[in-house]
């Protein structure tokens, strides 16, 4: 790995900040609101055009401004699908069974959520995934691999993933209890560090946001 030429610490953990502290002020002054004073269809589509162009528009903004070697993977590289990954496709079919059994148990059969509505699909198959694997993986990761090893480099990533999703809890009508905090946190941490693997060993973003998207609706769905 090349540390000299390769995005410095200090940048790399302004923009972390930056991008933090963006994503709190959005979800307090757009996202907040939005989903107070719209309902159905209409909220659904302004918290998905919020989500992406804040994200996508990281991710793009950060990549971009990255010199000419500095990142594992380009763009183009990292968004061409590896149809040839096995362990990507095994561990969707894991995911799906996991998750499939888990509430099975809980719920004594599979059932949909009475508080999933339609609009669900979007937002957390459709949108999620594709942007928060772009910045945290294809941008974060992806520089913090020419810096370090990947039990590092991963390990880092899947704590700044987990924090990019404080801002949310902090803003989640009712309060969300302290324990409700800490599980969340554990769980998506864990997640972090899947996705990371899957970008690392696939050098592809699709796998990860796959898996992504195949948790979030599941969790949704059923949960």
């Amino acid at each position: 790995m090349s540390v000299s030429n390769s995005v410095s610490s200090r940048r790399l953990i302004w923009q972390f900040i930056g991008a933090w502290v963006v994503w709190l002020i959005v979800q307090v002054t757009l996202n907040v609101p939005i989903s107070q004073h719209f309902h159905g269809w209409p909220q659904e589509i302004l918290l998905d055009a919020v989500k992406l162009t804040v994200w996508i528009g990281a991710g793009w903004l950060f990549t971009h401004q990255a010199r000419r070697g500095a990142l594992t993977l380009t763009n183009r590289e990292q968004w061409r699908p590896n149809w040839h990954f096995t362990a990507g496709y095994v561990v969707w079919i894991a995911i799906v069974l996991y998750l499939g059994l888990q509430f099975w148990l809980l719920h004594h059969g599979l059932r949909v959520s009475r508080t999933f509505i339609p609009q669900y699909w979007g937002q957390y198959f459709l949108v999620v995934g594709v942007a928060e694997e772009f910045v945290t993986r294809g941008y974060f990761l992806n520089a913090l691999l020419k810096k370090t090893s990947f039990a590092k480099a991963n390990a880092i990533q899947a704590l700044g993933f987990a924090s990019m999703h404080i801002p949310r809890y902090l803003t989640t009508v009712p309060t969300m209890s302290v324990g409700t905090w800490l599980s969340n946190l554990v769980s998506v941490f864990v997640l972090g560090l899947l996705f990371g693997w899957l970008y690392k060993n696939s050098r592809s973003l699709w796998p990860g946001i796959a898996v992504h998207m195949t948790w979030d609706i599941l969790v949704t769905l059923f949960g």
